[in-house]
């Protein structure tokens, strides 16, 4: 699989990135995980809308799928697309899509005109062309879920999306050769009592103790970019701050070679 991280920035909007979304493709399949603000525009300046097959949304907080508004524009305006995009939310999910089709002043079934729209279930595992995605519910301040990625070779990679400390996500991600970890927080201090993000130094520690041969991390204020990369240091490599246009390649039993983005382009 090679993977491309379009976005790595918060809930904040900043200059320098966008916000969750990452690429995934196969030779005959691309799918998008998460489409926060500013990612729909990152997808066209990659593939295009008209090259996906597929998206998937972690959970509904904004940061994390409200470009699928302007994602909607790329598809015919009134008649049925022709090839409709395959759409998989959270339970409750297309609910929130009406909700929003009603507050952008657009008809009943503005989505459904586009999109084939279905909603998850925790452990059930679905297909998108040759890849095979398994969501795993984690605590958030809002229901969520981590995506477990399998591609045609048998590649694994584990999206973990927004999350406290969990040891489920360290099972979870042994023997995957790519584990995605956000790393929102600067310190825990005043978190909820109900863990909803990480520190880097805790996304660090869930990496190394679930022995993957690879981890990055997104979700991140950019400002602390230079701090993470020096928390992520004692690791040797294994552990790095994804960047915006990043590019990885993952394949069974080899630890992913990152292709960091040229900043000349």
């Amino acid at each position: 699989m090679h993977l491309t991280v379009l976005g790595t920035g918060t809930a904040r909007p900043v200059a320098e990135t966008a916000a969750s979304g990452i690429l995934v493709q196969t030779a005959t399949t691309a799918v998008l995980f998460d489409i926060g603000s500013g990612i729909a525009s990152r997808l066209e300046a990659s593939i295009g809308a008209a090259a996906l097959h597929g998206l998937v949304v972690g959970h509904m907080h904004a940061d994390h799928w409200i470009d699928i508004a302007p994602l909607r524009y790329k598809f015919p305006w009134g008649e049925t697309a022709p090839r409709p995009l395959e759409v998989h939310l959270p339970p409750g999910g297309k609910d929130r899509l009406d909700h929003l089709a009603i507050v952008m002043s657009e008809r009943p079934g503005f989505f459904e005109a586009s999109f084939n729209i279905h909603e998850y279930a925790s452990g059930a595992e679905f297909m998108i062309g040759d890849i095979s995605i398994r969501p795993h519910p984690i605590g958030h301040y809002v229901p969520a879920w981590s995506m477990e990625i399998t591609g045609p070779g048998g590649e694994r990679v584990i999206y973990a999306g927004d999350m406290g400390p969990a040891d489920s996500v360290v099972e979870l991600a042994r023997a995957s050769e790519l584990l995605i970890l956000e790393a929102t927080l600067d310190t825990n201090a005043f978190d909820d009592v109900k863990r909803g993000h990480l520190t880097a130094e805790e996304a660090v520690d869930h990496a190394v103790r679930a022995g993957v041969p690879r981890a990055v991390l997104v979700h991140y204020p950019i400002e602390r970019l230079e701090a993470i990369r020096q928390i992520c240091a004692p690791t040797g490599g294994v552990v790095l701050p994804a960047l915006p246009r990043m590019e990885i390649e993952v394949s069974v039993g080899a630890a992913p070679l990152v292709t960091l983005p040229d900043r000349r382009a």
